[in-house]
């Protein structure tokens, strides 16, 4: 029977309204047969060129937190951007 995931967690990156600070979402799988349980938040500084290059934290937090924290940038005006396709144009 094939596993079907359905994964409401918030994946990428957001950039505040002012274009100064980046934030990533992730999670790392622990096996094939597992859920996802290692979620991370990184913090990145954007130079004036639009790129984070400026780690400055990471936490681990659970799915939960995840999505809260997602949930009140998105509500502080930070919008979703796909930094990966923007630094290849």
């Amino acid at each position: 029977m094939a596993k079907v995931e359905n994964f409401d967690s918030p994946l990428g990156w957001l950039i505040d309204p002012h274009n100064k600070w980046a934030i990533h979402f992730d999670f790392k799988k622990v096996s094939n047969d597992e859920i996802p349980t290692d979620f991370t938040i990184d913090m990145w500084g954007v130079i004036p060129n639009g790129k984070p290059m400026i780690f400055k934290s990471r936490r681990k937090v659970t799915k939960q937190d995840s999505l809260k924290t997602w949930k009140q940038l998105i509500d502080s005006k930070w919008v979703k951007f796909d930094f990966e396709k923007h630094m290849t144009a």
